[in-house]
């Protein structure tokens, strides 16, 4: 019985050490991302080497490349986890509080919100999975929006909020973003409540 007591002690004690083990890898795994998210957006990714991306993120570059593999693989960990936090923001059924709710999202992290722009302009003119990838989000952005405004009306919206997005980024100490998207959004057929309420 004492035996078979203290191999249960060892099992659960190597479990407990795995799973920290684990727990460690995931937040080093975000911290490498969230560098990556930081120096991108500053520097593009063309300019953004793995070893700066391994010293913000206080591991060693050979961790970037146990986790990530490659430079490409490390792109796409970070243009899964912005799509994943855009995703989340805009999927309310209240279009235009969930579209305040992102300009709040985007005047908060800026570095986000730069990434998103450098790196379409990096890859407009290339075929390549990041381009197709800012496509496919474009697409459904504008089947999301469509079913509010019609698609001639998505299309504009969309080329508001990015436009809005350079603006804002070229000058965020004058201009108030989330300013910007009530002014617009009240001037449309969804911005009832906007009208109603002064904004």
């Amino acid at each position: 019985m004492v035996v078979q007591s203290n191999g249960l002690g060892k099992v659960l004690f190597i479990v407990g050490i795995k799973g920290q083990v684990q727990q460690r890898g995931v937040e080093r795994r975000r911290g490498i991302v969230d560098a990556a998210i930081e120096l991108f957006g500053r520097n593009g990714y063309a300019g953004t080497g793995v070893a700066a991306i391994a010293k913000a993120a206080g591991v060693t570059l050979s961790a970037v490349i146990h986790h990530f593999g490659s430079k490409e693989n490390l792109l796409n960990a970070v243009l899964d986890e912005f799509d994943t936090r855009a995703a989340a923001r805009v999927r309310s059924k209240d279009l235009v509080q969930a579209l305040l709710d992102d300009a709040e999202y985007t005047m908060a992290h800026k570095g986000l919100a730069t990434l998103h722009t450098v790196l379409q302009a990096e890859h407009l003119a290339v075929s390549s999975e990041v381009r197709d990838r800012f496509r496919t989000r474009n697409r459904l952005l504008r089947k999301h929006f469509a079913a509010h405004l019609g698609d001639a009306g998505a299309v504009e919206l969309i080329a508001f909020l990015e436009g809005a997005l350079t603006v804002w980024l070229l000058d965020p100490e004058t201009t108030d973003l989330r300013a910007m998207y009530e002014g617009y959004l009240s001037r449309l057929p969804i911005g009832n409540a906007l009208r109603s309420s002064g904004s």
